[in-house]
């Protein structure tokens, strides 16, 4: 479990994600570094008006402005970023600065590499045999509380799992910008019937499991949680950055419409050996971003899977334009339900097994 760090002032926070660690040689891994620096404090008048505003949209009663988890999902939204700061990365008794300061919006990142020893000595093994390793985030100058994470250690070879989250495992409705809201500010989080099942098999047959959403960061809580209490397998988390300025409401919508490329073509640069399933929905951008990763690696992709969504279907003037833009090749299949994707994967699990067996 991740925790939120706090200093001996208990406003500075720091939060780091379930992150992947990847090998660059036989001597050494290389542990990809996420999450953010903030404190809180009383909202702004332009904070609170901005409150007021996204309860207007969602037509809420002052009643509902004020129940706990209403609260609890806004208040991460109005916090202040702590930048400037720098931050190192300690695994077992090897501490290692992070090249960067946390950005404007608090923001960190890194990929430092550690010896093979180090990663040996504090590397866990879980009932699946897979290995996991402790490390903990701070500050150089040692002004904020210890942090710890886990990095999934991803073998060069096998196969994994790059979910969205969205309207692909968690129902949000995207599309119904007023249902989106109170989905994502008022109600307990509900997966999508099915799912947590069909991954868990999937995880029991081998895969790693990678969840890239265009969520901001401040959900990651609520969104940890729904993944733990849902029963769906434990992964890496890469989350949108994001920092209030101008209005909420609209960036709120408008970060939704941007890509989750970046995170997953480093992904597939990192692991070159390994074989990928990306699971995403009709509700965005999913089918035409998961087409330019695989024309991108061909070779990687073994298969693309979109929930096509009653409130944007994948019509057949969408889907003839994907089928021309993978030049015939049915590399994308378009599921109802969880059952069906199990069915129309069972393909590549198959394979992959058969394929691990014989190595």
């Amino acid at each position: 479990m991740i925790k939120i760090g706090r200093s001996s002032n208990l406003s500075a926070q720091i939060v780091t994600y379930p992150t992947y660690g990847f090998q660059t040689d036989s001597l050494g891994w290389r542990i990809h570094i996420a999450g953010v620096a903030f404190q809180t404090a009383p909202p702004t008048l332009r904070q609170r008006m901005l409150v007021k505003m996204l309860g207007k949209t969602m037509k809420l009663d002052d009643e509902s402005l004020r129940c706990e988890i209403f609260r609890d999902r806004v208040s991460p939204f109005l916090v202040e970023a702590e930048k400037g700061l720098e931050m190192q990365v300690t695994v077992g008794e090897t501490t290692v600065p992070l090249r960067k300061r946390t950005r404007k919006n608090g923001h960190f990142f890194g990929a430092p590499r550690f010896h093979q020893s180090t990663i040996s000595e504090v590397a866990r093994t879980d009932e699946f045999g897979r290995q996991r390793v402790p490390y903990s985030i701070s500050t150089v100058d040692g002004d904020r509380a210890v942090v710890e994470g886990v990095a999934h250690l991803i073998p060069p070879q096998g196969i994994s799992v790059i979910s969205d989250i969205d309207d692909t495992i968690k129902e949000t409705r995207v599309v119904d910008r007023r249902e989106l809201l109170i989905n994502t500010f008022l109600r307990d989080f509900r997966s999508v019937s099915g799912m947590a099942d069909v991954y868990r098999d999937w995880h029991a047959n081998g895969a790693e499991f990678h969840y890239v959403s265009s969520s901001p960061w401040q959900l990651f809580d609520p969104l940890h949680k729904h993944q733990r209490d849902h029963g769906f397998p434990s992964g890496t988390m890469h989350l949108r950055n994001f920092r209030l300025r101008d209005q909420l409401l609209k960036r709120v919508m408008m970060i939704r419409r941007r890509g989750k490329a970046t995170a997953i073509h480093r992904m597939l640069k990192d692991l070159p050996e390994r074989k990928f399933i990306l699971v995403g929905d009709s509700a965005e951008k999913d089918p035409e971003i998961y087409l330019k990763v695989w024309r991108r690696h061909p070779g990687q992709v073994s298969g693309i899977f979109i929930r096509d969504l009653q409130e944007r279907p994948m019509i057949d003037e969408r889907t003839r334009k994907l089928i021309q833009s993978s030049n015939g090749h049915s590399i994308c299949t378009i599921f109802k339900d969880a059952e069906t994707l199990a069915r129309d994967a069972t393909r590549i699990f198959s394979g992959f097994t058969a394929a691990h067996a014989v190595s």
